[in-house]
């Protein structure tokens, strides 16, 4: 079976119009017809139907099949394409959040180069609901994730390394500074200060949110916790992150929060089920494994 007459149907099934298809590869009409043909006799079942009265392409059962299995086979040759590509340039790309980056990776780093491998890795620094998508699609080998739950995805193997609690920053000068725990339904009148999409502490922060009936009042998102704890010393909002946020001003306050079964900051080393190590790539591993896992 063709790959690239995999890479046509998937896109017939999407656009529904052969033209269109061979107008995007730069291909003649009667390439993606071909291509359509060789499928439905290697399969010997039929995937698409025109109607060409009413200019209609309907998938088939067997059409929607294919598409299923069609789809994983192309993102498993996009994998490995990505792990050749590692073997010949011997690096590993690794997703790093800020916050992990900041507050887990120093310690990595230092076991890293200590076996001679920081110079192996390359890294990507994004929040850890983007860096999931990046695992996901093979933009990047491994992760250091952060999670509220269990990753449900079944290509996806995690191993804990640390848990903390989400609690409240506010400015030395805000009342609530005076106390050292709240509830979290207290702030339903506070001015916010958030990280932008992407980061989990905002699908905590929705759940607690909605847990606790408010619509909250955001007045400013930034990537950078940084910028949160300088926003938050000088009274423009309160900040919601993880304890292991260590604030690096003494204007600021850290409150707990008291509310039962309240969501941790999970981190995990996560990669792909299929994703296949290879020897630098397994000693990277094993390296990280040895600093975060092992010695938590």
């Amino acid at each position: 079976m063709n790959t690239r007459d995999l890479e046509y149907f998937i896109c017939l099934t999407k656009i529904k119009n052969f033209s269109k298809v061979a107008q995007k590869f730069g291909v003649s009409q009667p390439t993606i017809s071909f291509a359509l043909q060789r499928l439905e006799n290697e399969l010997g079942a039929k995937l698409i139907i025109r109607h060409r009265a009413q200019r209609q392409l309907i998938i088939t059962e067997c059409g929607q099949q294919l598409l299923q299995h069609a789809q994983d086979i192309m993102l498993h040759c996009q994998w490995l394409l990505h792990e050749i590509e590692d073997e010949r340039q011997k690096k590993l790309s690794l997703g790093l959040p800020p916050i992990i980056e900041n507050n887990y990776f120093p310690q990595v780093a230092k076991n890293l180069k200590t076996h001679g491998l920081l110079n192996k890795i390359q890294t990507l620094e994004y929040g850890s609901k983007t860096t999931l998508k990046a695992l996901q699609t093979g933009e990047v080998d491994l992760a250091l994730l952060g999670s509220i739950d269990p990753l449900n995805d079944k290509e996806i193997i995690t191993e804990e390394f640390d848990r903390q609690p989400f609690v409240v920053y506010v400015s030395q000068n805000h009342p609530l500074a005076k106390k050292k725990t709240v509830y979290f339904s207290d702030l339903k009148d506070e001015d916010f200060v958030l990280f932008k999409d992407g980061f989990v502490h905002n699908h905590a922060f929705n759940l607690l949110t909605t847990r606790n009936h408010f619509h909250p009042h955001v007045v400013f998102r930034s990537n950078g916790s940084h910028t949160l704890v300088n926003l938050v010393a000088d009274g423009v909002g309160i900040g919601f992150l993880t304890a292991i946020i260590q604030p690096f001003r003494t204007d600021v306050v850290r409150l707990e929060l008291l509310d039962q079964d309240a969501p941790m900051f999970v981190t995990n080393i996560a990669y792909r089920r299929s994703h296949v190590f290879n020897k630098l790539q397994q000693r990277i591993l094993d390296s990280i494994r040895q600093t975060l896992v092992f010695n938590s």
